[in-house]
């Protein structure tokens, strides 16, 4: 495997690689907390040189796809309803540097028969570097 190549192989304990999406394979690997609340989906990630800006900073589309990811599969894992993404807003507030293990906590606020409003945060060694708010589309139930 290259120096470049994203690898699930330094995740902290309790993280599993479950989610199998074409896209999320193409940018990840996202790894999933084992075990979590109900409402809530931690999903984490070992920030590789390719998920970052030139800088060296995790791109900001990077942190919004993994933000994105974590609210959905809060609501999945938690509704059991497939989701599409409405409207999703993002707040930056410090970079992501390469090498770190981040984390993104989504968590559903609110909910109807319609819709969810979820929340994430982007934490790294206990600082939260971005919020996220999301709304979802609730579609079939399985």
């Amino acid at each position: 495997m290259a120096a470049d190549t994203p690898s699930s192989s330094s995740a902290p304990a309790g993280f599993i690689h479950v989610l199998r999406a074409p896209f999320v394979n193409h940018v990840g690997p996202l790894l999933q907390r084992e075990e979590n609340p109900p409402g809530r989906m931690t999903l984490g990630l070992r920030v590789e040189s390719v998920h970052t800006n030139t800088m060296g900073f995790m791109h900001g589309g990077m942190i919004a796809t993994v933000c994105d990811s974590a609210m959905a599969r809060a609501t999945f894992m938690t509704l059991q309803r497939r989701t599409v993404t409405l409207r999703m807003n993002m707040e930056y507030f410090d970079p992501v540097k390469q090498g770190v293990w981040m984390e993104a906590q989504g968590r559903i606020v609110d909910h109807d028969a319609d819709v969810a409003h979820t929340e994430c945060l982007v934490v790294v060694d206990g600082v939260t570097c971005a919020r996220s708010t999301g709304v979802f589309r609730l579609l079939r139930k399985l």
